[in-house]
């Protein structure tokens, strides 16, 4: 666990952490840790935590796997997130049942499932997950999303449509098994039904076993 630690504060998480509002000091419950495996922790002002099944988790936090680790979470809206091993995840902003319901999260590195809740059933556009390359936009679905074959893939598992955009361009995933792959720069790939053995690559690494 200790070198799980140091390994986690090496990464590209501490930057973002320095970089993180001080809002988050005071952030609300955002969901609730709902299964793990293996090792993981939430990072919020600096400060590291692990991760235990009942654990809440908050606007703010940077949820983070080992290896070999699996770590899902239940948000307040039931939408749940499953991040696979060696997987960052920042908590940017989800509220529901407030002024404003939102969901905005952030992937630093890894693989990730989501499957939305009831923020995503109120608008367009409410829920979103950010990466280097691209914002996905989820819209009552099942999707994954992390590297594979060399590029940042995602695939609609389940549900209706899925949006993948950035400033070169946008695609829309409307058909279960589509897929899109991005590189560092250009815009998404044109939709296409991925194989049946990538989708159980995509499956499999965030399976819990």
């Amino acid at each position: 666990m200790r070198r799980f630690l140091t390994l986690v504060l090496a990464t590209p998480l501490l930057l973002w952490l320095l970089a993180a509002p001080a809002a988050a000091q005071i952030a609300p419950p955002a969901g609730t840790v709902a299964r793990i495996q293996g090792n993981a922790l939430a990072v919020r002002n600096a400060v590291p935590r692990v991760l235990a099944v009942g654990e809440p988790i908050q606007i703010g936090d940077v949820l983070s796997t080992g290896a070999d680790s699996r770590l899902e979470v239940k948000m307040i809206d039931d939408a749940t997130f499953t991040l696979g091993a060696e997987t960052a995840f920042v908590v940017v902003d989800y509220t529901f049942g407030q002024a404003s319901n939102s969901g905005t999260l952030r992937v630093i590195k890894g693989a990730f499932a989501v499957t939305s809740g009831k923020i995503a059933q109120l608008a367009d556009n409410s829920m979103k997950v950010q990466t280097d390359v691209a914002t996905i936009g989820i819209r009552g679905t099942t999707v994954w999303g992390g590297p594979i074959d060399g590029v940042f893939g995602v695939v609609l598992l389940d549900g209706r449509a899925v949006s993948v955009e950035n400033a070169a361009g946008r695609v829309d995933l409307t058909t279960v098994g589509a897929g899109t792959g991005l590189g560092p720069t250009g815009a998404p790939t044109a939709p296409n039904a991925w194989a049946a053995e990538k989708l159980n690559r995509a499956r499999e690494s965030v399976a819990f076993r």
